[in-house]
């Protein structure tokens, strides 16, 4: 589940999310916010989020 907020209906709720579509699921709206649990992720989203690992080298 994920939480949204739309600026062209002014309505917020909670939503199944799934990462193919990007609109308000009450008007259909492009001008809305969602907030995903991080739980929820895909795997790919939180690979790119994870700080990159350093070697050491170059690092004075």
């Amino acid at each position: 589940m994920a939480r949204f907020r739309c600026a062209a209906c002014t309505r917020s709720g909670e939503c199944g999310y799934d990462d193919r579509g990007h609109a308000c699921p009450l008007c259909g709206s492009p001008d809305v916010v969602f907030a995903v649990a991080i739980e929820e992720l895909p795997d790919e989203v939180l690979g790119a989020l994870a700080p990159p690992e350093h070697s050491g080298e170059g690092i004075e």
